[in-house]
Formats: structure tokens, C-alpha cells, sequence
């Protein structure tokens, strides 16, 4: 059984699944759903869960199963039939979902737990081994309707989101991405070591840096080559302007993955400077939505100026940039903004090369939401192939309109 992270509930079994498929690991899993902090899967071998903690970061620990009960009153009474005894100190932790539990009643619990197949005596320090008690409750509920028990068997290598956090990173902007979100990113596009990623949306990079993490190798493109080189005002609190090594250079140096780091180019996107051929693994990106930073590109006459790019072209013209540039099997990973009650998933951009895989909302308000939209290429792009969308366009092609209440 996996303890999942309660943020983001639509991001954690696609994460599990495409981890599992990256590396090849065979699991099956119980249904699930989006509001359940637990899920039980059944691992086909043992030496792959570690692959899979030191890989997900919306897990937060794997245990093992001993007891599947439906209330406290069945665990009490287990008998643990099968079990080897262990012997060696231990520790018993319970993990509570719905219900907060005091730390007597969780302490009255543990006590009266009967049969547990352990010889050695209580450590809370530094146990031989750890269990847990993890418990669901429905809404207002005073007893749990599924209880687990069991060995921890790993946590997961949540102090990635720690150590890349942006409130530590050297250079940020005003919309660079969360550290969490940016591995999950990487994650569901399947970046393995070697891997050629592009994001034309580049921004202050925070994009690229799990792609570096997980070995893969990044360029990028952005319009606005102020945040390319991280020029002008600091949007860090006490800081007034950007210091020379205040850049996306700077931030991989700091992190010791400058050599996955290929470069980027200032670029109109409506008007893409690459080579159009299959040459990326992965594209994987934030289009701005126009609240906190603007959608532009060059005005007419190929002059600096710039107007803006409208919401829904720029969606489309990013899937068929992708279905030129990327292999057949590569991914594209990127952020669609919605106003909630006229989304549909009729709304979402297609095209005739991709394939929709996952499609996961990331709630703003009871108004408006962004939906990770993750779309693999199954064949080859001709020039006849292009994006288009099937249903109604308003939901984001208006989206900083109504997002700010404007008819």
C-alpha cells in the first residue's frame, strides 16, 4: 500500500503509472479514487519499489499489508495469521485521513493492539522496524471505514521538492513553477537519462532543472529575453535588481547540472526559429495565460512590437509545432488554463498524430482551474495533419476575460 501526498489528486496515480512505465515495472492497483489518500497496488517484484520511491514525488511511503480491516475494533482482535514473528526494536505510527486524532487516543490504540508478531522492545527513536496504522474516515465520522496495518517498507524522496524549492533557488520569477510540479511534469513525460527535452515556453526555467535531474538534457525559447537573462528588476523579496549569476545558467550551476543545460534563444513562438523535423524526446511546458504574464508575440512587419497571442492560436500552434518536432513515442506536457463551468473535454486541442493520456485539473478557485494535459505522438506528421479543436473554445480561449469577470 503507497501513503499518496493529499495535494494534487488527479496528478498521483499517473505519476505511479508512468514511473512503473519508464523503468518497466509490473504493478496492479485497486480502484481508486481522486479523494482517497491511500492506495493498495501489488508489485511484482520487491526490488522495484525502491525505484519507484526514489522516482515519485507524490508518494509519501510504501508499506506492506499485514491486516486489512474495517474498523479499529477488527485490529484489535487480528491475529496476524502467517506473519513470522520479527524480532528487533520497533516503532508504531498512525496515519489518519478525515479525522484528526489525538495523540492519547492514538497512544490508547496502539496499546491495545493484541497477537503483534514482534519480540524486541518499543524504540521511538531508532527503531529496527517502523508500522503504521492508517486509517480513512467518511465526513463527520468518529471510526474509521478502512483500516490498514502493516511494515513501513520506504518513504519517498519527497526532500527533492525541499532541496529544488523556489524559495531557495537563486533566480525566480513572477510564474515560476513550483518545484513539486515541475518533477510531476517530468514525470508524466517520461524523461530518462539521455533524453532531448524543449521547452518553448522556457520563462526563468524551472522547467528544465527535474529534466536535468532525471538526466535528461534542455533547451529552450521565450520571447521575453529579460527572463532569459534574468535582466532588470528582482521579483525576490529584498532584492532590487538581478546579480550577474541571477539567470537560468546561474540556478543550473547552483544545482551542479550545467551540462544538461544546452542554452535558449529569444524567440517569437508564432514564429519558431528550430529546424521543423523530429528531433525531441519530450516538450514539455507553461504557455502564459495572460494574468500574470502576457501571451505575445511580434507585431506586423517583423518589428519588436508586440501584440498579444491569442490563447486558443497559441494552444493549437503548440501542438503542431510538437507533431513536427517531436519523435514518434515523445511526449508533450503542458499546462491548459480553464474557466471551470465551461469546460469540457471536447475543449482540449487535438491533433491527428497525438494521443491524449492524461488529463489532470490543478484547481484555482470554484471559477477558473489549469488541466496538465499530457499527449503522446503515436505516428509521424504529414503537412496535411493539423490542430484544431472540437468543442467550444471560450473556456480558455477567453480565460484572462472571464477570469478577471469580463463579459
Amino acid at each position: 500500500s503507497s501513503g499518496i501526498n493529499a495535494e494534487y489528486g488527479e496528478f498521483r496515480l499517473p505519476e505511479l503509472l508512468t514511473v512503473c512505465e519508464i523503468h518497466n515495472i509490473q504493478i496492479t492497483h485497486e480502484d481508486y479514487t481522486n479523494e482517497h489518500p491511500f492506495l493498495v497496488i501489488s508489485v511484482s517484484r520487491d526490488q522495484d519499489i525502491p525505484t519507484i520511491l526514489n522516482r515519485c514525488v507524490m508518494i509519501q511511503f510504501i508499506m506492506e499489508i499485514w491486516e486489512t480491516c474495517s474498523s479499529r475494533d477488527m485490529l484489535r482482535s487480528a491475529l496476524f495469521q502467517g506473519i513470522t514473528p520479527l524480532p528487533g526494536t520497533f516503532n508504531i505510527l498512525l496515519h489518519s485521513f478525515g479525522r484528526k486524532v489525538s495523540m492519547q487516543e492514538k497512544i490508547d490504540l496502539i496499546e491495545e493492539i493484541d497477537n503483534l508478531p514482534l519480540t524486541g522492545e518499543v524504540d521511538c527513536t531508532n527503531p529496527d522496524y517502523t508500522f503504521y496504522i492508517c486509517e480513512n474516515y467518511k465526513p463527520k465520522e468518529k471510526e474509521p471505514y478502512q483500516v490498514y496495518f502493516g511494515p513501513l517498507v520506504g518513504r519517498s524522496n519527497r526532500a527533492v521538492i525541499d532541496k529544488y524549492s523556489v524559495k531557495k533557488r537563486l533566480y525566480i520569477g513572477r510564474t515560476t513553477m513550483d518545484a513539486q510540479l515541475s518533477f510531476v511534469m517530468s514525470n508524466l513525460a517520461m524523461i530518462k537519462r539521455g533524453d532531448l527535452v524543449y521547452d518553448p515556453f522556457l520563462g526563468t526555467g524551472s522547467l528544465i532543472i527535474p529534466v536535468a535531474v532525471h538526466g535528461g538534457y534542455s533547451l529552450g525559447a521565450d520571447i521575453d529575453i529579460k527572463a532569459l537573462k534574468g535582466w532588470g528588476k528582482s521579483t525576490k523579496s529584498g532584492e532590487k535588481i538581478y546579480q550577474a549569476n541571477q539567470n537560468i545558467e546561474g540556478n543550473m550551476i547552483s544545482y551542479g547540472l550545467e551540462t544538461h543545460y544546452l542554452g535558449s534563444h529569444s524567440a517569437d513562438f508564432s514564429r519558431p526559429l528550430l529546424r521543423q523535423c523530429p528531433l525531441f524526446d519530450a516538450i514539455v511546458t507553461d504557455p502564459p495565460y495572460g494574468i500574470r504574464e502576457a501571451s505575445l508575440k511580434t507585431g506586423s512587419n517583423d518589428k519588436i512590437q508586440q501584440s498579444q497571442f491569442s490563447l486558443s492560436e497559441q494552444f493549437l500552434e503548440l501542438l503542431n509545432f510538437a507533431a513536427r518536432t517531436l519523435i514518434v513515442g515523445g511526449r508533450l506536457v503542458y499546462w491548459l488554463p480553464v474557466i471551470r463551468d465551461l469546460y469540457s473535454s471536447s475543449s482540449i486541442p487535438q491533433h491527428p498524430v497525438f494521443t491524449l493520456k492524461y488529463n489532470c485539473e490543478q484547481t484555482f478557485s470554484k471559477k477558473s482551474a489549469r488541466r496538465l494535459i499530457v499527449m503522446v505522438k503515436t505516428k509521424a506528421s504529414s503537412e496535411e495533419d493539423c490542430a484544431h479543436i472540437v468543442g467550444d473554445v471560450k473556456c480558455h480561449g477567453q480565460y484572462r476575460e472571464l477570469y478577471f469577470g469580463k463579459n
